[in-house]
């Protein structure tokens, strides 16, 4: 089985909520492991959308499997109780470990060894998710990274690991399938696919953010959002690096 480790911010936008469970539903569709640890934010998007596609996910821990059990967030638990039936929590820590400042970074290196491919989304500067794209750099394995809006906090991560050529710009989960050797299904639009024709036809002027879209094409944001995300993970349209969209060539 092939491995791919999704991680990015617990703050997330919600572009970033739509993009990391729309890629992990994708790769968990596609057969992929999606590998990740179960922190607010993209990490918990990312268990769920492979679960969720009936995939299979790895949790890894930064604290004792046992302590978390008993102070792990109540928000997640019953996350992780799902994650027990499709996957595995694992932790490299003994059962009773509290977890402290050193002990993440040291799971995310963990994070790093059991995954094939990395998928960074939606990552601040000096994330832990950067910390993971290191360790992936290190054992000379391929990193994918989600572009966003420039000058977004969120994002100045993400978007100077792509300027530095650390990491390959994600354009669409096929790309990380393909790396990966397994069958790529495009997921089903989660929009009709007279929206989708017309989002092309919109984009045929040019590149447009989400707002310009959602007027062009009256959608209200959220379903212009999901409309965009299911497109770009179809390899319809790609991100570009001033946080509008374009449709692929």
């Amino acid at each position: 089985m092939r491995t791919v480790g999704i991680v990015g911010t617990r703050r997330l936008t919600q572009y970033g909520q739509r993009i990391a469970r729309e890629i992990s539903m994708a790769l968990a569709r596609a057969g992929a492991i999606v590998v990740s640890g179960l922190a607010q934010g993209v990490d918990s998007v990312a268990h769920a959308g492979a679960l969720d596609a009936g995939g299979r996910t790895i949790a890894v821990l930064g604290e004792g499997l046992a302590y978390y059990d008993e102070h792990g967030a109540a928000r997640r638990r019953g996350l992780a109780q799902r994650i027990r039936k499709q996957g595995a929590l694992v932790s490299e820590w003994p059962l009773d470990v509290r977890g402290a400042d050193w002990t993440y970074p040291r799971r995310n290196r963990t994070l790093a060894a059991l995954s094939d491919v990395l998928v960074v989304v939606e990552a601040p500067e000096g994330s832990g998710a950067l910390i993971t794209a290191k360790h992936m750099e290190d054992m000379k394995r391929p990193i994918f990274v989600v572009p966003g809006p420039l000058g977004a906090p969120t994002w100045e991560g993400s978007n100077r690991f792509i300027a530095e050529r650390r990491g390959t710009l994600l354009a669409s989960a096929k790309q990380v399938a393909d790396r990966l050797g397994l069958e790529f299904a495009a997921p089903l639009p989660a929009a009709g696919d007279g929206d989708a024709e017309r989002l092309a036809g919109l984009l045929a002027a040019g590149p447009a953010d989400a707002d310009t879209i959602a007027a062009g094409l009256e959608l209200d944001i959220s379903k212009a959002t999901t409309l965009i995300a299911t497109q770009v993970i179809a390899g319809k349209i790609v991100p570009t690096a001033d946080g509008r969209f374009a449709r692929a060539l």
